[in-house]
């Protein structure tokens, strides 16, 4: 095939940049070879050592971006091929850099279907409307014979689940160490300085201007502290009423034995095929990573001992567009020479 020319190749990064990172962090770093190899790349400093010491988060983020790759090269009639792992203990390509995966491009590809939803993939954190029947069905329908998920529907359900959801997500919050870096990466004001680069800003957090004023001064971890020992801080964070006006929460349960790499690639596909459905989603991974209600849905759920579970997310129909996009760094910072 004929050597990318470096206009293409920003365009492929652009849409794979397109893929969810947890915290929004974008720890992927792309470079074409020019014997038609794609290398991806960790940058290291952009992990979440409270939140995710294992990297567990950031392996999926990757793997993601990976996904984002295949689905661009799709658009061009091009492959991507299986991805290739260095040696464990490989020493960095360069400074500050951590090679991950090389695959080879490969001509012939067909276009894949979700690809043209790269740009339309939300994560919504305001109300949602009500689905309409047809909706709820189609979701049911879609994800009636998929292994990995786990559909909840249902008033009373939800109302459940808001409730442990808001338990389980104080239990990390109320942490001093993992609320300061939660802070770290919210950009509530436009006046951030990283508001429109990357991290969770004040529009795609579905906050009002108010919202937006009062959460700059309030969430800061000082003052947080303090709300927190006069028992105000947990009504702050709560995200319950958001939950509570889902059409459904989906439950992601991969294979245990499923390389996080490749659990990322699924939770790409997947959320894009919500997407596709016509809904935008919102991850609830609290419910996940509290060892307690993790263990408790597992068994709720009938989730098989081969399985486990990875991920939740709230569900809503896609109406009011547009809905903000989340902040991406600029696409020649993430393609390396």
């Amino acid at each position: 095939m004929s050597a990318l020319t470096r206009a293409e190749q920003l365009e492929l990064v652009r849409l794979a940049a397109r893929a969810p990172s947890v915290h929004n962090v974008q720890p992927a770093r792309w470079r074409f070879r020019e014997d038609g190899v794609v290398e991806l790349h960790r940058a290291l400093e952009r992990e979440l050592p409270v939140a995710d010491p294992s990297r567990r988060d950031v392996r999926q983020s990757l793997g993601a971006a990976f996904e984002g790759m295949a689905l661009a090269l799709s658009l061009r009639g091009l492959a991507l091929g299986a991805p290739a792992f260095p040696a464990k203990g490989a020493a960095p390509a360069r400074a500050g850099l951590e090679l991950v995966a090389s695959a080879r491009i490969e001509p012939g590809g067909a276009s894949d279907p979700l690809a043209e939803h790269l740009e339309r993939r939300r994560a919504f954190r305001g109300r949602f409307e009500r689905a309409s029947e047809a909706e709820f069905a189609a979701l049911r329908a879609h994800f009636a014979s998929a292994p990995d998920v786990r559909l909840v529907f249902g008033t009373s359900a939800l109302d459940e689940l808001a409730r442990r959801y808001d338990r389980a997500s104080y239990g990390f919050l109320s942490r001093p160490d993992y609320w300061a870096e939660f802070f770290r990466w919210c950009r509530y004001l436009r006046s951030h300085e990283d508001y429109a680069r990357d991290g969770l800003n004040g529009e795609c957090l579905a906050l009002s201007t108010p919202e937006r004023v009062a959460a700059s001064v309030l969430m800061r971890p000082a003052v947080f502290a303090v709300l927190k020992r006069l028992g105000l801080a947990r009504p702050l964070v709560s995200e319950g009423a958001q939950l509570r006006s889902g059409a459904a929460v989906l439950f992601f349960c991969p294979r245990r034995a499923l390389d996080f790499f490749d659990v990322g690639r699924r939770f790409h596909r997947l959320w894009l095929e919500l997407t596709a459905l016509g809904f935008h989603a919102c991850p609830l991974s609290a419910l996940a990573d509290s060892q307690t209600e993790g263990a408790t849905l597992e068994r709720e759920q009938h989730v098989p001992e081969d399985r486990q579970l990875l991920n939740a997310m709230r569900l809503g129909p896609i109406r009011r567009e547009p809905v903000a996009q989340s902040p991406r760094l600029p696409v020649h910072e993430l393609l390396l020479d």
